[in-house]
């Protein structure tokens, strides 16, 4: 982490970043509290850099610790436990300072200081650890805490995910990951020999005349590494900064999980879900003029989307409304997308009405497609 990353205000695209992490965080953790399948929680922020910005705007780390404020009395009625890991190689001490200054600003106006949920160095840890070597010793233990949901955030300047790190992260149970990407960096300069230390540049299609691709290129060369007969679900987020792009890739082991990424996704881009500028040149992108043709409302990537999962239920490839909404998030579309094609079916009277659903597909069981 650069040590003048928080000596300055965060720009647009840093607080487009802050609002992934912040708003998944704020999604998810209530579920893990309120879920009867986890007693721990572990939360990894694996570069915290020093927690706030110059102005005190907060960053990953303290707006983890500002967001449990608001689940204290839950987590000690669910008997939860709690654990937060802040981690910096170059910021660590003035991370240690920021975050005791959060916890006695905290305290002091709090009815229940004295039984506090966070507690420094039992609790709530921070650390001073190279990432990779870091993430390598813990990762044995990541794997055997089965019945504990984590919550990883890696939010580095240069690249450090590579292969390796990667095929760990997706394999660890329970566990959701968020990780940003210095994309542009590497299309520019993929022929340097560190950065095949992380990735097989070689493997990377770049087109050049649509450099706002660049980090969907990334993002598909680990999702090709996923295995095909696992259910996982990986997405991703590109952000666009000047003239340079960046991204986010995600992944997780749950549908929820992916729901929850995919709705952020969707808030911020509402015709491809997939960045914070127009990505594929649409039209249509948050336009309020009116348009020539009908047809040009519709995004490139919900015709496609919706042409394909429609073969796929007159084929019979998926069987069952569930296995719908389980497409429609491998293609980073929302239930609400294959819901869509599913009543739309219907009333062409190609399979039989069935009842749909938007959202918390986990909760549902599979109904069967009948097709006519």
């Amino acid at each position: 982490m650069s040590s003048k990353f928080h000596k300055k205000q965060f720009d647009k695209s840093t607080k487009t970043k802050l609002e992934f992490f912040n708003g998944y965080f704020q999604e998810s953790f209530p579920v893990f509290i309120h879920g009867k399948g986890w007693k721990n929680i572990f939360i990894y922020d694996f570069f915290a850099g020093k927690g706030m910005d110059l102005n005190g705007e907060y960053g990953t780390s303290l707006g983890i610790l500002n967001a449990l404020t608001c689940y204290c009395e839950d987590i000690r009625s669910k008997h939860k436990n709690v654990y937060v890991i802040l981690n910096d190689k170059i910021e660590h001490e003035a991370l240690n300072e920021n975050v005791r200054n959060f916890l006695e600003e905290c305290r002091a106006s709090c009815s229940q200081a004295n039984n506090c949920v966070l507690k420094l160095n039992e609790n709530l840890i921070i650390k001073g650890k190279d990432f990779e070597s870091y993430f390598i010793e813990i990762y044995p233990r990541l794997m055997n805490a089965k019945h504990s949901a984590k919550l990883i955030f890696i939010d580095p300047f240069g690249f450090v995910i590579n292969n390796e790190i990667f095929n760990k992260l997706t394999t660890i149970p329970n566990t959701d990951f968020i990780c940003f990407m210095p994309s542009s960096y590497l299309r520019r300069f993929r022929d340097f020999e560190r950065f095949n230390n992380f990735i097989d540049t070689s493997s990377l299609n770049f087109d050049e005349s649509r450099p706002e691709h660049c980090h969907r290129v990334i993002a598909n060369y680990f999702e090709s590494m996923l295995p095909t007969d696992r259910e996982y679900y990986f997405s991703h987020f590109s952000i666009k900064k000047g003239s340079n792009y960046y991204g986010l890739i995600f992944g997780t082991n749950h549908t929820l999980g992916a729901e929850k990424f995919l709705k952020i996704c969707w808030d911020i881009d509402n015709t491809t879900g997939e960045a914070n500028y127009n990505i594929d040149r649409e039209l249509c992108f948050n336009t309020e003029q009116g348009l020539l043709f009908p047809e040009d409302k519709m995004p490139q990537k919900i015709k496609e989307f919706n042409r394909e999962i429609e073969e796929l239920i007159i084929s019979g490839k998926l069987e069952t409304d569930k296995a719908a909404y389980e497409f429609a998030l491998k293609r980073r579309c929302l239930p609400k997308h294959a819901a869509e094609i599913l009543n739309c079916l219907a009333k062409k009277n190609v399979i039989e009405k069935i009842r749909t659903h938007n959202s918390d597909i986990h909760k549902y069981d599979p109904i069967k497609i009948v097709r006519k």
